[in-house]
């Protein structure tokens, strides 16, 4: 199932951000240098969860001159357009990755470590696929945190409850 996102004009695009500088110009922005920057970073990002803070020390290497509250900006608006998905991973930051990663993926959260496990996006395509069908409904995006606790959590309580 491709992945469909809402740009900031309200047009549906099909998720296709391989040129995302092209996606910029079309609704109607600039494709700074900075902008770009902003995405490579999140694409180079691996398995990293990046918060805002650790976009802006990236860009800010390269772009001395690109300040925090920009960074927020950039953001905010590829997430509107769909170019990346920002989640909350029960830390009380917000964190991002681009949506046309490789390795897009969902969360498992341990509630008492914070832990996060990366859980392959394909394992909720085929409940998105019957949710949209069954409910007649265009899905845009999907992003799934789950939260719980990890095996070292809970082999942690077990040994403590036996002492």
């Amino acid at each position: 199932m491709a992945q469909l996102a809402v740009d900031v004009t309200g047009r549906w695009h099909d998720g296709d951000v391989s040129d995302p500088a092209e996606l910029l110009r079309s609704s109607g922005f600039r494709a700074t240098p900075q902008r770009q920057m902003v995405l490579q970073v999140l694409r180079e990002a691996g398995d990293r969860h990046l918060t805002a803070d650790d976009v802006w020390r990236a860009v800010n290497q390269h772009y001395p001159s690109f300040n925090r509250s920009t960074t927020y900006r950039v953001l905010e608006l590829f997430s509107a357009m769909g170019l990346v998905q920002q989640t909350r991973l029960g830390d009380g930051v917000a964190h991002f990755e681009a949506v046309d990663h490789p390795d897009r993926h969902h969360h498992l959260v341990c509630v008492r470590c914070g832990t996060v496990q990366n859980v392959p996006a394909d394992v909720l395509r085929e409940i998105s696929v019957r949710l949209a069908e069954r409910h007649s409904f265009h899905i845009g995006s999907v992003d799934l945190m789950i939260q719980g606790e990890c095996a070292a959590c809970r082999r942690a309580a077990s040994v403590t409850r036996r002492a």
